[in-house]
This record gives structure tokens, sequence and C-alpha cells, in this order.
């Protein structure tokens, strides 16, 4: 991705539409498990996606191949991971994952179907683009019924909402999941609830800030009938609801959204990678709507379980309008990890709404040593660049890596070279001056896998 970036900013064009991955969740050596222990990791597994708490059941994990400055390497983190690689990289790059499944105890068990409800609302809240399973639930399976409760759960075609809604619970993310969203009228709130404890039901309190419900009709898979969607008669809304062992069920929640948003926007981008200690700027954005939305509030938050981040998140330009963005500036601590982050604003409409995200935190960058910077020369002649690329603790190495330069007048010999590989590190370019006199700038950018450290020449023709 670094090297396709780098080839269209040199050619002016945008050949990549989307990040795509394959993404089965690492598992352990099953062969002396129990059918019940591979039921128990199947509904678990796919905390691999998205729980930055979450130490990976496989003992040959290893994140450090995506990029070297990736920090704790037995934290799959899958999904906000890739996605703070693509936006750090190739900025506005959707992640699509174009196999998944995680059948531990075979496609036919039911643990598989909560397994794959989970998976969809995941999929979705994480923002995938676009996903497809490996290989198509087969109708004859459960899990055909779980994707059913998302897209035709009523046999009518109709789906889960549009809109996803801020969804929080207290359970065990091993044995309890929810995920919801509301339509584009605001008349209709879907819930999905899937308890994965095979022998205890759960009671499900709601607190539904925003919305004010009249009725609710359920749709239940459930283990005692696993080949059918249960379907119970629309009634008057109440809380709490209990939600049966080992299964899985759907809210069609019906009411009135208080207010409507004049605005969607989004934090453009939510999820990023930067290197310990170093910054980066968000741009918040309206996405649909015509009203303004003016940012109030900044800050990173304990997620998970996870600590808090020792670095600092400013709101520089409060006022997003459709033409106009914001502005935030993050500037990570000191320390790899994961750190999450809300920003609060609220639209010409009155509405208050929150927008979340991660940093991604790196090991510190790799560093550039500039040899032949201020030169002076004549117009039209030629003089010698080059850097030292110095890994540092990045987790990199400086042999056989990529350094792309570029310069706002004359011509180099090249725009991207490769560091030696004798171990120096050096990479060099010859710049032919313009031909009338005047000041050139040339940036010579380090792999965005060793946090992309940035050099900055300025030469004279004179």
């Amino acid at each position: 991705m670094n090297e396709v970036y780098w080839q269209d900013q040199i050619a002016g064009t945008h050949s990549l539409d989307r990040f795509d991955i394959h993404a089965y969740p690492d598992g352990p050596d099953t062969t002396t498990y129990t059918p019940a222990q591979k039921q128990a990791l199947a509904v678990s597994i796919y905390r691999d996606y998205w729980d930055p708490t979450f130490t990976s059941p496989s003992g040959t994990i290893n994140q450090i191949y995506t990029t070297q400055i990736q920090p704790n390497h037995a934290i799959p983190f899958r999904i906000p991971r890739m996605r703070a690689i693509a936006n750090s990289i190739y900025p506005g790059t959707p992640l699509a994952i174009t196999e998944w499944s995680a059948e531990f105890a075979g496609a036919s068990d039911f643990s598989t179907a909560l397994g794959d409800t989970d998976a969809y609302g995941i999929l979705g809240r994480e923002r995938v683009s676009l996903a497809s399973r490996w290989g198509a639930p087969d109708p004859a399976n459960p899990n055909y019924q779980a994707l059913k409760l998302y897209t035709n759960y009523d046999g009518a075609h109709h789906g889960f909402a549009q809109i996803s809604v801020s969804d929080t619970n207290t359970g065990n993310p091993n044995l309890f999941s929810s995920y919801a969203a509301v339509d584009s009228t605001g008349t209709k709130m879907t819930v999905m609830i899937i308890n994965k404890d095979p022998e205890t039901s759960a009671q499900v309190s709601f607190n539904l800030n925003g919305f004010t419900p009249s009725s609710v009709t359920s749709y239940t898979l459930a283990s005692t009938v696993p080949n059918t969607i249960a379907v119970s008669s629309a009634s008057s809304w109440s809380s709490p609801v209990t939600v049966a062992p080992y299964s899985a069920t759907l809210l069609v929640i019906t009411g009135a959204t208080a207010t409507k948003p004049s605005s969607e926007w989004d934090l453009n981008p939510d999820t990023t990678m930067v290197p310990a200690g170093g910054t980066v700027t968000l741009n918040p954005s309206i996405t649909s709507g015509t009203g303004n939305v003016t940012l109030a509030n900044a800050a990173f938050d304990a997620y998970e379980g996870a600590t808090a981040c020792t670095g600092t998140i400013n709101i520089i330009t409060a006022a997003i309008t459709t033409t106009t963005n914001g502005t935030i500036t993050v500037n990570a601590g000191g320390a790899p990890g994961f750190c999450h982050f809300t920003v609060t604003g609220t639209d010409s409409a009155g509405v208050i709404q929150s927008q979340g995200g991660w940093i991604v935190v790196g090991n510190p960058a790799a560093t550039l040593t500039k040899t032949g910077d201020n030169q002076l020369g004549s117009p039209g002649g030629q003089i010698t660049l080059g850097v030292t690329l110095s890994p540092g603790s990045s987790g990199g190495t400086n042999t056989g890596a990529s350094i792309y330069f570029n310069t706002d007048a004359g011509s180099l010999s090249a725009p991207i070279v490769v560091t030696d590989q004798s171990g120096s590190g050096t990479a060099t370019v010859t710049l032919t001056l313009p031909s009338s006199a005047g000041v050139v700038h040339v940036t010579a950018e380090g792999p965005y896998g060793l946090g992309h450290p940035v050099a900055t020449f300025t030469e004279t023709a004179q």
C-alpha cells in the first residue's frame, strides 16, 4: 500500500479503491478440544476483530507482519488495526474483508450461527465497507437463519437498520453482544442481542437516549429450534427484556426520534496510526445533511478496560460546514498501544452527537539524516542529495527500504530509491536544478511501516 500510494502521488492518480484482506480469527490448536470447548471458542473468537484487551488464543499470532512499528503483537485488534494502517498510509481507503469465518465446531453447529451473528454486527459497527463469508451459509444450517436476521428477518426482505448508533452493555464479551441502528426516518430501531451462554437467560435493560419507543416485535433464533426464526406478536415496549440461553434475538422497535440530526458527520478519519510521540491531524467533515456542526469536546478515554492514553487531543477548528472541515490535532504519547478517543459536537438542530475512534500508537519512528542540505548550484546544474535511514526503536531495518523523494522545482534522477544493502541505510538522488534562479525544496519520506520519517532539503539555484 505504501508503494501504491507513492506511485499514485508520482502519477497524479488514485488507483486504490479498497484495502482488501482475508480475516479468519486466529484460534489455538483444537485437536484436543472437546465439542463444548470448540463451541465456546466459536462464540467468543470474534473478539479478535475489535477488542483491544483480547489476547489471541493462538500460539503463533504475531502482528509484526503488518507494519514494523505495530504495538501489542499478541492482541489481534484486527479491524481497527487494519483500518488504522490504511488511513495512515493511503487516507480515505475503505477496508474490505472478502474471506472470513470461524467454524471451530463445524458449519452446521449452532455455535457457528451465534458466531456469525456476532461477526455481522461487528463488521457493520467497525465500518468494514464490504465483507463476504467463506463460504456462503448453507440454507440447511442454522447460520443461514443468522444471516436472515440481518437481511430478511420477516420474509419480506426487511433488514437491520442503516444508521449505526452507540450501543453499550455491561455483559461479558465472551458471552454477550449487542448492536443497534435506526432507520433513515428515525421511526424504527433495530437491536440485535446475542446471548452465548448455553445455560442461563439474560435480563437486558435498555436506556434509549433520544428515541421514544412505542411497540416491539422480536425475532429469535435459538438452539432449541435452530433452523427457524421465531416471531413474537407486536407488543407495547417494556424494559428489561429476557433473552433465552444460546440465542440471537432481533428487536424491531417502532417509535420516534426526539429530534432528527440536521447533519451526519465523520471524524475523517476516525481511526489511524501514528508512531509514539508523533502527531496526526483529523479533519471532521459533514457526510450528509445541510446543517452545521460545532465541536465541543475531544478527549482520550478508557475503553473495555484499556488504560487512558498519555497523549493530547485538541480541537483547533470547531465549526464544520458543508464546505469547510474542522481540525483536530492528536499528539500521541510516548508509549505504544491502542488509544480510544471521543469527540462531541452539536448540530444546528441542537442534536448532540458523539463520534469515537482509535489512534493506534506504534513504536517510535525511524529517522532520516540528511546529506547535501543547503547547497548552491548554477541554474540547470546538478547536485547530489542523500539520506541515511536509522531504524531506531521502530522494529524495522535500514536495508532495502524505499525512500520517496519529491521536489517543488527542477527534477530528480529517480522519485523512489531503495536504501543500499550494505547496512549503511543510505539512499542518494541527483537533483537537476531549474533553469532559472530560485529556492528549491526537496522532501524525502521513509516507509510508513517504520513510522514515515521525513526530511526536507532547501537548495538554491543562483
